[in-house]
């Protein structure tokens, strides 16, 4: 299948162009995982080290404390 084809179909299932409605494609190869590009003026998302967003690390998950009577059955 071709991409115009792709395309042709996406956009009879859709109703709207596939690219800028964001269902095919992105519009620009820089944009994070949330549709921002590298200094854009919205609010900051993180993804840009740009941004001077403050990065935390996850907890690792707690491991649940083995049952002893669960090791005697």
């Amino acid at each position: 299948m071709s991409f115009g084809q792709v395309y042709d179909h996406a956009y009879q299932l859709i109703g709207a162009c596939p690219i800028e409605s964001g269902h095919l494609l992105k519009l620009a190869d820089n944009e994070c995982r949330h549709g921002r590009l590298p200094y854009d003026r919205s609010a900051p998302c993180g993804c840009f080290p740009e941004e001077g967003a403050t990065i935390h690390a996850l907890p690792a998950p707690a491991q649940p404390a083995a049952d002893p009577a669960r090791k005697a059955a």
